[in-house]
């Protein structure tokens, strides 16, 4: 697991991988991380906003939610990942 979050956030100081990430690698993977679990906390603020006043809800009820929650964090993470990367990329031709 160590070696997974050395890897995402591009840190050697977790995990010791050598991802041979410079700055701004650190810098998108670290916004990337940041805005997945933000997006995942307002899902799950929004999830219970529904439960709590009782609305309605369309989407049918998962047998696995937290296999859900996980997918959702980690399709968000690369999903974050390419916009920061084509956003702070360097436009050299």
């Amino acid at each position: 697991m160590f070696f997974i979050i050395g890897w995402t956030t591009g840190n050697k100081e977790y995990g010791g991988v050598e991802t041979k990430d410079d700055e701004r690698s650190q810098l998108i993977k670290q916004k990337a991380i940041v805005s997945s679990w933000v997006l995942l906390l307002m899902f799950l603020f929004i999830n219970f906003l529904f439960d709590f006043f009782n609305i309605n809800q369309v989407a049918p009820k998962l047998e696995y939610p937290e296999l859900f929650y996980l997918l959702l964090l980690v399709g968000s993470y690369f999903v974050y990942y390419w916009i920061y990367n084509r956003r702070l990329s360097t436009n050299e031709k």
